[in-house]
């Protein structure tokens, strides 16, 4: 296989597992040795409405899903229409109509009759399956390898869904052999899995021991509660709580981390305000708690089921009062692994909110990778006193602004945690200069957090023209475009993990550059608002999306190739 990016988009209404065959696709692409990314959209409905996943694949890792399709799949009639404007001269566009070629600027339609072939196998439900088929055949597809993967995943219809891929395999054997690609692929074992984001999270955060997780459902960040949830019986001391509002989320989970957990909850951008209040308890308790806030566009309910990176300064900002914070952004679905435990570790070192802030591109897309689950990080419980002397100052003063803590039920540990500044020991104060000195105390700790928090990535040469900055799920598709750029050496690429506090050394390497450009998933550019708070920072150009919609690398290319 040549290392072109081949990318499948199936479409239908909600109801129809176009999800699911999105993903069971991407395990028969793994099967075959190829690295995908993948992204799916889906209307706040539980029938009806418009859904797609597209999943780009290659040889070659993927970064990020592209926009023009090579091959679409409409699963009921109609469906295809809303995407005219990814469709190349080459596109294949499959749906169960006849549709005049006049309809279409570009690409090719075929009739494709997925209701009787469904009829004739005895079940109206597997047209997507059929689909699948008729794809594993244009794409050369070892038949039993798919059978095969179809049968576990579909384990209680399995005889009926075999039908289904075999159906759609020989209809396309009969009807699209012009069209089969001549694709040879790696059979056998292979070190490629695929995650989404969410579910990376999910496994670093048990990757780091973290045994307390707590939330509220919320779009997009629910699948990390109904994973972990899923997961007790395998590890007996996590506990999962599915509490009544993101307000007792907040609390039970901060009382979770006084107690030793290591713990995290999970929400998205309206969660997290009613949480802002625990925010600040964390802050002034020097309790570690971490916050996985998964952003979707606002205000408001907003779009409940698509993606921006519209909560940073929310997040930043969060809570009441001055108090140190970290917010760390994973880039991508390893980033999102790291992070799971890098942020327990952090919580339990520096006592004080850590942030993960994902959004629903990240969250909920598929990206193949290696075998996170192998993967055994360093665990760092923090300082903790087993045998404290009896008079414990469990906020005393340190050069650190770190205080040694103990855990309830220690001997001599006993101490005072409530919302009021405090002394030394933990008793509420009004004195100005207790006050001063515990703020002093409090704020030291950013000096240990920058230390050790992520440090950026930097891709590309440090003699490149033109430096290229962004956070969070913009990564891919920036790594993605960078490949098809026509003066790809130009460019160099600063992706900030830790966005708070920021790493003076970022001033250092952006002062390198000439001209920098920031590319953002939101309306106002918030990324720069942070910088141009922290340094003197003037980006010579500001690319913003913000329609709820992830950028491609095609509209990157586009935007690069145009201005530069």
């Amino acid at each position: 296989m040549s290392q072109k990016v081949y990318t499948i988009k199936f479409t239908g209404p909600a109801g129809l597992g176009i999800k699911s065959i999105g993903q069971l696709f991407s395990k028969i692409l793994i099967a075959h040795g190829l690295n995908l990314s993948d992204y799916s959209e889906y209307p706040s409905l539980v029938r009806g409405g418009h859904n797609t996943c597209q999943i780009s694949f290659s040889q070659e890792k993927v970064y990020a899903p592209h926009h023009q399709v090579d091959f679409l799949f409409s699963i009921v009639p109609g469906h295809w229409s809303q995407h005219l404007n990814e469709f190349l001269p080459s596109t294949l566009i499959f749906s169960d109509e006849e549709v005049s070629q006049k309809d279409i600027k570009n690409g090719t339609f075929y009739f494709l009759p997925l209701k009787d072939l469904a009829t004739k196998i005895g079940n109206p439900q597997v047209v997507n399956t059929i689909s699948l088929g008729v794809a594993s055949y244009l794409l050369n597809f070892d038949i039993e390898i798919t059978k095969k993967i179809v049968s576990g995943f579909y384990k209680n219809f399995s005889e009926l869904n075999i039908q289904a891929i075999q159906s759609g395999y020989d209809y396309a054997k009969t009807n699209f052999s012009k069209f089969k690609l001549n694709l040879t692929h790696k059979l056998g074992e292979n070190n490629i899995s695929f995650y989404e984001g969410n579910e990376a999270y999910s496994l670093g955060f048990l990757a780091g021991k973290g045994n307390f997780y707590c939330a509220y459902p919320m779009t997009p960040a629910t699948s990390v509660l109904h994973l972990l949830a899923s997961k007790q019986a395998v590890y007996p001391d996590l506990r999962v709580i599915h509490a009544e509002d993101e307000i007792g989320v907040a609390n039970i989970a901060v009382g979770a981390a006084f107690a030793g957990s290591r713990a995290a909850v999970g929400t998205s951008g309206g969660g997290y305000a009613l949480m802002n209040e625990a925010v600040s308890l964390c802050g002034i308790s020097e309790t570690g708690l971490v916050y996985y806030l998964v952003s979707r566009p606002g205000p408001a309910t907003g779009i409940p089921t698509y993606t921006a990176q519209g909560d940073l300064l929310h997040a930043i900002y969060s809570g009441h009062g001055e108090f140190p914070k970290i917010v760390l952004a994973p880039g991508d679905v390893d980033e999102s692994f790291e992070m799971g435990y890098q942020s327990l570790n952090l919580a339990a070192k520096i006592q004080t909110p850590v942030i993960v802030i994902s959004d629903k591109f990240l969250g909920e897309s598929n990206t193949s990778t290696q075998d996170l689950t192998k993967i055994k990080p360093v665990i760092d419980y923090g300082d903790i006193k087993n045998n404290p002397d009896n008079e414990f100052k469990r906020y005393q003063f340190t050069k650190t602004g770190i205080s040694p803590r103990t855990l309830p039920g220690t001997k001599n540990g006993q101490f005072l945690a409530n919302s009021y500044e405090h002394d030394e020991f933990g008793f509420s104060t009004e004195d100005a200069l207790v006050a001063q000195k515990m703020f002093d105390k409090r704020i030291l700790k950013n000096k240990l957090a920058i230390k050790l928090s992520p440090k950026a990535n930097f891709f590309g040469d440090k003699s490149a023209k033109k430096l290229i900055i962004s956070w969070g799920s913009t990564k891919g598709p920036i790594l993605e475009a960078l490949k098809n750029v026509k003066k790809a050496s130009d460019y160099a690429f600063l992706q900030i993990k830790t966005v708070w506090p920021i790493n003076p050394d970022i001033k250092k390497i952006i002062d390198g550059f000439k001209e920098t450009i920031v590319i953002e998933n939101n309306g106002t550019g918030q990324l720069v608002t942070v910088l141009k708070s922290q340094f003197d920072f003037n980006p010579s150009q500001v690319y913003l999306k913000y329609d709820g919609r992830p950028f491609f690398p095609e509209e990157i290319v586009k935007y690069l190739d145009i201005k530069n």
